[in-house]
């Protein structure tokens, strides 16, 4: 998953009553459909989807959450799609036994039999120890069929290595046919090295590869069944002579037009907070106001799902638009608009306050391979804001990353993302000659101007430093007054005897400064700290209130679906 860190878009209108939701889904679909042209200018999916959108509870307080599921369900009209199937046929010594070999071979002409060659193609993978392809991809049906007679049983097992083969014969001559592949075996891995079955399935995967897993005889290696695409495709045979039926059904299963790719992305209004990590499945992108899937086949069951956080009371949707693209074995595309539920948010009588927090990490090299507590100085301070995370409710409350020294350079914008904010304090490197801590306080200031800023939230500083400020102290002192004015609250931690200690003493909160010797024990001081800064959140504030639209072009579509250039 790739964490986009780019700017909010502006605000968007924020309170739209039900009906006018109505009015702007039904805009989009027709926006999409005026787009795709005149009938018979571009041919599209005859697959039909059906997009469903819902949002629970639909009425909370504000400070709660509510859980978004995005599920869609999808029909083709009764036509084969042409699709390329690799067979990988397990040829070891144990398959002689029992006839299994003998049936697996019968199944799989069976399925070469039921396959539309005029427009699909089959090829042949074996293997035991060793994997090698024995008929590359064709439509040559008879050359399949005498290759799989040819087999005889022999050897060890190699079912990775198989899967690998297969793979890259799938990917050698792309031709825009669905792709497959067809696993049988009866056994382990038993090759030294060979890579657990669902990650040499993986690669394949990723690329859009159907896997259809087979375990014959009833006793097979357990990553089978992970390995196929899903439970529909995993099949467990006990009587090997059903086999050659199961392959006829799946040939079917295969060339029957279906849905192979979806990509869904949805768009998050400003007064709403996806709470980063509730997502699931994984979305491949998550931005500042989106987040995007990209699945191979239909939604899984029980849809994709989110959290989200209102931040402002009234009845809102709880999306801007949702769009998903999808083509089918034909290789034919389509697209929908997926509904925008809303939800009512009332105030709470009691309303916690949001956090802003602002990490000053001091860049300066006084730190530069110095320990602190017995590790280094960059893990320590790491593992200190870490600590204050662990205190404070990450999706109500955001934090940004600041590093100070020569300059102040902002490393994390404000975000509710754990991980983002995490790597961004170890990303500083102790560099700078000074430590100018006044230009930290103006970046606090910059952030604060910026469309990530709460007008509600109570903002606070939290400043690790060694010192020293001069020539600077009397602009940090001003600095660190003018964003207490606008109701900034500051904590501070001074370590070693250059720090200015009692100019940073003055600066804190009463009770909010710990001074340390080096080597000392940072990862407690933000700990502390940390308790402090939760606590405020439990002080009554207002609600915040529902912003004010901007004019933006707030519309998400395709980029294939947009006009102009």
């Amino acid at each position: 998953m790739r964490i986009i860190t780019a700017d909010r878009r502006p605000n968007r209108s924020l309170a739209a009553p039900a009906c006018t939701v109505v009015v702007v889904a039904f805009a989009v679909a027709v926006v999409l459909a005026a787009l795709r042209g005149p009938v018979g200018a571009q041919e599209q999916s005859a697959c039909s989807v059906t997009p469903d959108k819902v949002a629970a509870p639909s009425e909370i307080e504000l400070g709660e959450t509510v859980r978004v599921t995005l599920t869609l369900t999808s029909s083709c009209p009764p036509e084969q799609a042409p699709v390329d199937v690799v067979l990988v046929l397990d040829q070891s010594a144990s398959m002689g036994n029992k006839a299994k070999l003998d049936n697996a071979k019968a199944a799989a002409v069976a399925f070469v039999e039921a396959m539309d060659l005029g427009q699909s193609r089959v090829g042949l993978v074996a293997f035991n120890q060793d994997a090698g392809l024995r008929v590359p991809l064709t439509q040559d049906g008879e050359k399949v069929t005498r290759a799989i007679n040819d087999l005889f049983p022999g050897g060890q097992t190699n079912i990775s290595g198989a899967i690998g083969v297969a793979h890259a014969e799938l990917m050698r001559d792309v031709q825009g046919h669905a792709l497959a592949m067809i696993v049988l075996t009866d056994g382990f891995n038993t090759v030294p090295g060979a890579l657990p079955v669902p990650e040499a399935a993986a690669a394949p995967k990723a690329d859009g590869v159907t896997i259809a897993t087979f375990c014959a005889g009833g006793e097979c290696d357990p990553g089978l069944q992970p390995a196929a695409s899903g439970p529909a495709f995993y099949f467990n045979v006990d009587d090997t002579a059903r086999l050659a039926d199961l392959y006829r059904e799946l040939a079917g299963t295969l060339q029957a037009n279906a849905l192979v790719t979806i990509t869904v992305r949805d768009e998050i209004p400003a007064n709403m907070r996806y709470l980063p990590g509730t997502a699931r499945p994984v979305p491949d992108e998550v931005g500042a106001d989106f987040l995007a899937w990209r699945l191979a086949g239909a939604l899984p069951e029980g849809g994709l799902s989110y959290d989200l956080r209102p931040l402002a009371v009234g009845l809102h949707p709880t999306n801007v638009v949702a769009v998903g693209q999808f083509t089918d074995r034909r290789g034919l595309a389509g697209d929908t608009v997926f509904p925008v539920p809303v939800v009512r948010v009332t105030a709470p009588e009691c309303m916690p306050r949001p956090l802003e927090i602002y990490f000053l990490i001091d860049d300066s090299n006084c730190l530069s391979g110095a320990s602190l507590g017995g590790e280094p100085a960059n893990i320590a301070i790491r593992k200190g804001v870490e600590r204050v995370l662990d205190q404070v409710d990450l999706g109500r409350d955001i934090a940004a990353v600041i590093g100070f020294g020569d300059q102040a350079i902002t490393f994390q914008t404000l975000t509710a993302d754990r991980a983002s904010i995490v790597a961004a304090a170890e990303m500083i490197g102790f560099r700078d000659e000074t430590a100018r801590l006044d230009r930290a306080y103006q970046a606090v200031a910059d952030e604060m101007a910026s469309a990530r800023h709460d007008p509600s939230a109570q903002v606070v500083t939290i400043v690790v430093t060694d010192g020293p400020m001069s020539p600077a102290l009397p602009l940090a002192s001003a600095q660190a007054d003018a964003l207490r004015r606008r109701g900034v609250k500051h904590y501070a931690i001074g370590i070693g005897t250059l720090a200015q200690h009692a100019l940073l003493r003055a600066i804190a909160e009463p009770g909010g400064y710990r001074e340390l010797r080096f080597g000392g024990d940072v990862i407690t001081a933000y700990r502390e700290i940390g308790t402090i800064v939760a606590a405020l959140a439990d002080v009554c504030g207002r609600p915040s209130p529902t912003p004010t639209p901007a004019p933006s072009r707030w519309l998400y579509l395709p980029r294939a679906l947009q006009g102009g250039p």
